[in-house]
């Protein structure tokens, strides 16, 4: 939200990657992860990359744009190798997975830091859009609600696939392509619940995760700032008494 240092930007996002890896953008962004079966790539409304559709080809060196990987290509049929024994076991694990998604997991696959930024900027302006509407709600006038509708309008993307498996019972099961798509889910999921732990500290206007659904406060420390202002605004609002 331009609010955090570079440096103190720079150390949450790689501290993110460093412990679960990077999004998948390259999976989460066009229509279908199945991309590299096709000549061109088509994309929805995104932040990063502006034509509708682009190559394929193309498309791919936005990800591997250091060391290129011995990828070949003819109409539909695309083949790509490696002689990395730890990316043999992961193509053996991942055999029913696009062939895109194993392609993610190389070592030579990058996403670029700017467009991570966008991303976790995007998941915040989402979530404090929604905590701001409904608790200034009273305070706004009809063209804010109506901006602040908008805005969560936009927040959106490509939804991740299903298919039924034959369990104890019949079984609905995500197709989760990228970590972005799996966390943007649960976050929607998250935003909708009335019971949602993640709250705005009233005080500071951090989020925290709340240990109790009534909790207003990220920590003791904010609760008593919060009361010692506010019982000093109250002391310079009561009128003098006369003697």
């Amino acid at each position: 939200m331009n609010k955090a240092s570079e440096s103190k930007l720079k150390e949450a996002i790689m501290g993110f990657v460093s412990e679960y890896g990077m999004l998948g953008l390259m999976t989460a962004l066009p229509t279908t992860p199945d991309f590299i079966t096709y000549e061109a790539v088509y994309l929805p409304k995104n932040h990063f990359i502006k034509e509708e559709n682009i190559s394929t080809e193309r498309y791919l060196s936005c990800f591997f744009p250091f060391d290129k990987i011995d990828f070949r290509k003819k109409c539909s049929e695309s083949s790509w190798s490696t002689d990395s024994p730890e990316m043999m076991a992961l193509i053996m694990t991942m055999k029913n997975k696009p062939q895109a998604v194993m392609m993610s997991f190389q070592r030579e696959y990058a996403e670029s830091y700017d467009w991570l930024i966008e991303v976790f900027r995007d998941w915040a302006f989402t979530f404090f859009s929604s905590f701001l509407y409904y608790q200034d709600y009273d305070k706004l006038d009809e063209n804010e609600r109506s901006l602040y509708r908008q805005g969560m309008a936009a927040f959106g993307g490509v939804a991740p696939t299903y298919h039924i498996e034959l369990r104890e019972r019949p079984t609905l099961v995500w197709d989760f392509n990228s970590l972005l798509l799996c966390i943007q889910m649960m976050f929607s999921f998250m935003l909708t619940d009335d019971d949602s732990s993640l709250k705005v500290c009233k005080h500071c206007g951090k989020a925290f995760a709340a240990t109790r659904s009534n909790m207003e406060f990220c920590s003791p420390q904010c609760k008593n700032q919060y009361n010692v202002y506010k019982s000093r605004a109250k002391k310079n609002n009561t009128p003098a008494q006369d003697d």
